[in-house]
């Protein structure tokens, strides 16, 4: 879904007639900031709970050289990490909004794919995610469905904005 959206703003982008190595920038950026979300779940994996046994695994796999291995593990465990550094509204939230400062601001096309491919990348998986609750790990106070639901749209919005400010 993430590279829908990005090959939706190069298809734009390409008939508007905006050069070509600013697209492949584009688009380099943005396959950046899609994996950065996965380096996340390593983070998580080396750093932030390593005494878990999926984590565990993990490691052992790594240690052993096993790349593949443990890049399998860790996506078929992705729903068992719960306080992750980078997947939470917070950061989603900051990275959106930093979207749109970088997109409009910077004149880097590499930069702006790195700030909207993570921003869209986060904000697909909050929408697809079974407990909306693990996102709002940082906060005191349990957030309801409704504010949930404000949450998801305004995240929304703020990277559609941040889709639209790249096809200038």
């Amino acid at each position: 879904m993430p590279f829908v959206v990005l090959g939706l703003v190069l298809v734009v982008r390409f008939v508007t007639g905006l050069n070509y190595v600013g697209n492949i920038l584009l688009a380099g950026g943005w396959v950046i900031g899609y994996y950065l979300a996965d380096i996340d779940h390593l983070f998580y994996a080396l750093v932030c709970n390593p005494q878990e046994l999926s984590c565990m695994r993990v490691k052992n796999e790594l240690a052993n050289h096993r790349w593949r291995s443990a890049w399998q593990m860790l996506r078929s465990t992705v729903g068992e990490r719960t306080r992750m550094p980078i997947h939470n509204v917070l950061t989603g939230l900051i990275v959106a909004v930093m979207g749109v400062w970088i997109v409009t601001s910077a004149g880097s096309l590499i930069a702006s794919g790195v700030a909207v491919g993570l921003s869209v990348r986060l904000l697909i998986e909050f929408w697809q995610a079974g407990d909306y609750r693990k996102w709002y790990w940082l906060f005191a106070r349990e957030f309801s469905v409704n504010e949930d639901k404000i949450v998801k749209w305004v995240w929304t919005g703020i990277t559609i904005i941040c889709c639209i400010f790249l096809l200038r």
